[in-house]
């Protein structure tokens, strides 16, 4: 049976989706009334998610790729039920949140612009470019998603709550090689191609644990010149393995500075 501070810490995970560790850390002093640190705050969310198995949810944490800060969520922990949490949405704002999702991880930054994201309105039925951005508006208010400088990115909730579905809408979606958590914002090793994420591959001195080479920086990019022989023959001789555009405009986002016209506004 909880104890009245665990229903407290519940109710508050409850109401807000997702909590950083240093707010935990707060709600768990104010819940205690001591201050609780490290494994106070894993013996915790231990302790919660006995409480919280057989509803079959869950207390899941991991780092944010924007700012290397430790994240948790209550999240289903059922696959079949997780995105029903999206149900608040309209059919047509449900289709822009997947169209959303699948440029994200589609693309080499992790990222998408919020002006996109509203142009999209056009190849959506009864989605105006008005509606768009209340639809957004509300992506973002929902902690799914996170806007900064203009650029959409995924939360850690939607990274934690979403990953089955994000696989689906990207199939070369990878891990990161070192934690083995998904990796959509990451860094490609320049000389054998495997991914991390940025804040893995510092730990280890930028020294790649799958081909043992050590990076310049983390500016150095993977590309075909840099790869190793034999994964480019390889990948030239299995048209599987190639990479498929799958944007529209032949596979190139082009940037817009400003909005298209809506003939329907």
């Amino acid at each position: 049976m909880a104890s009245d501070q665990q229903k407290q810490i519940l109710q508050y995970l409850l109401y807000k989706p997702l909590v950083s560790l240093k707010d935990l850390e707060k709600i768990y002093a104010a819940a205690y009334e001591r201050q609780g640190r490290g494994e106070e705050i894993r013996d915790l969310v231990r302790s919660l998610n006995d409480l919280l198995k057989p509803a079959q949810l869950g207390i899941k944490s991991r780092l944010c790729e924007d700012n290397n800060e430790e994240y948790f969520a209550l999240i289903n922990m059922i696959e079949s039920e997780a995105a029903k949490h999206t149900s608040e949405f309209s059919p047509a704002e449900f289709e822009l949140f997947k169209w959303v999702l699948k440029e994200i991880v589609s693309s080499e930054s992790g990222s998408v612009s919020s002006i996109d994201c509203i142009n999209q309105s056009s190849y959506i039925q009864k989605l105006t470019k008005t509606d768009a951005q209340k639809a957004l508006d509300k992506f973002l208010a929902s902690q799914w998603l996170n806007e900064r400088e203009g650029e959409v990115s995924l939360t850690v909730r939607a990274l934690l709550e979403l990953e089955p579905l994000l696989k689906k809408l990207d199939e070369d979606l990878q891990n990161c090689k070192i934690c083995n958590k998904l990796a959509v914002k990451k860094v490609a090793c320049p000389n054998c191609g495997a991914k991390f994420h940025r804040y893995c591959i510092s730990k280890l001195k930028l020294k790649c644990p799958a081909c043992h080479r050590v990076w310049r920086s983390l500016e150095e990019e993977s590309t075909p010149s840099q790869m190793s022989l034999s994964q480019t023959l390889s990948q030239t001789s299995n048209p599987s393995t190639s990479q498929v555009p799958n944007r529209r405009n032949g596979g190139i986002r082009r940037g817009r500075s400003h909005m298209e016209s809506d003939d329907s506004e």
